[in-house]
């Protein structure tokens, strides 16, 4: 898999992964910092998403175009 693509993949399991346990939280705390990890994520998902698309566009892939 490439290298991006594994990145992504990785990235987005770990937001699932937060998103998963934020309901889990019993403290005002507790729930601030996993909403941060699961912005923090988010940003990096689509950052990854910015990239694979990018490779595609580059590939002579028009379809593909960043927003």
């Amino acid at each position: 898999m490439n290298k991006v693509v594994n990145k992504f993949v990785q990235a987005h399991d770990r937001y699932l992964e937060l998103d998963r346990i934020r309901t889990e939280c019993t403290s005002a705390a507790q729930r601030e910092s996993i909403h941060i990890a699961i912005m923090t994520a988010y940003l990096e998902v689509q950052h990854h998403a910015k990239q694979i698309a990018g490779l595609q566009y580059a590939d002579g892939m028009d379809f593909a175009e960043v927003n």
